[in-house]
């Protein structure tokens, strides 16, 4: 089945109760091809093949909707996820991005074999123009770090890779690096203990952040608001 064909299949789906969580202000095809992975319809690989998604890998509508409306807002130059598995998230980045008429997405991901390249063809299966999207196949500690060195900088940046605690922490501890001034840090999987451990961390000792409200459970936002001035021996328990 050519792209033609897999986004007649999606457009022609019967109404579902999701549709309504990731319909408007969502735009075609990105609503569609939400609701497609949504209800566990196979999805595209990078093998020509369709295969089915793991139901537990995946970001509500709801957190999806909410990174669209920041990116439409704080209209980002850039924006970056760590990890991108099934690409949900990266859906919802691009939508907003393709609204916005402005930006660029990088998703920074070593296991896409894993995930059977699913992920990678999000793209191609939106038909996007270039220049929206790119992917980089490698650790958050290979990939930030190389980011750092080539003086890239990001208005958002969405960690979602390993959950352990220091590997999250480290990826937070890079990426504030090359996060904007006045850009935002999301740390998804908040019901973890790991990513909870992280958050009291950054709200104790980094002060060049600041914590954003959000209505959704699952997530812990913050904004750079200065340059990390610590001393060498700062630290405050937490």
């Amino acid at each position: 089945m050519g792209i033609q064909g897999i986004l007649r299949k999606v457009a022609n789906r019967k109404p579902e109760p999701v549709a309504q969580e990731v319909g408007p202000p969502l735009s075609e095809p990105f609503a569609s091809v939400l609701c497609s992975m949504y209800q566990g319809e196979p999805q595209l690989g990078a093998d020509g093949g369709f295969h089915p998604l793991d139901t537990a890998t995946r970001i509500s509508p709801l957190q999806g909707m909410w990174i669209y409306n920041l990116i439409r807002d704080a209209k980002p130059e850039n924006t970056l996820e760590i990890g991108l598995a099934y690409g949900f998230s990266t859906v919802y980045f691009l939508a907003a991005i393709h609204a916005n008429g402005i930006g660029h997405h990088l998703a920074l991901d070593p296991f896409q074999d894993t995930w059977k390249g699913i992920g990678l063809m999000r793209e191609k299966v939106l038909q996007l123009p270039l220049g929206l999207f790119s992917f980089r196949a490698e650790d958050s500690i290979q990939g930030l770090t190389r980011l750092a060195r080539e003086k890239r900088r990001f208005g958002v940046i969405f960690i979602d890779g390993s959950h352990r605690f220091d590997d999250v922490l480290i990826d937070f501890s890079l990426a504030s690096l090359i996060c904007d001034v006045k850009g935002y840090i999301i740390l998804d999987d908040l019901w973890m203990p790991s990513i909870q451990r992280v958050a009291s961390f950054i709200r104790s000792n980094r002060s060049d952040f600041n914590e954003i409200a959000t209505p959704i459970n699952n997530i812990d936002v913050f904004r750079k608001v200065g340059e990390d001035k610590r001393e060498w021996t700062h630290f405050v328990a937490f």
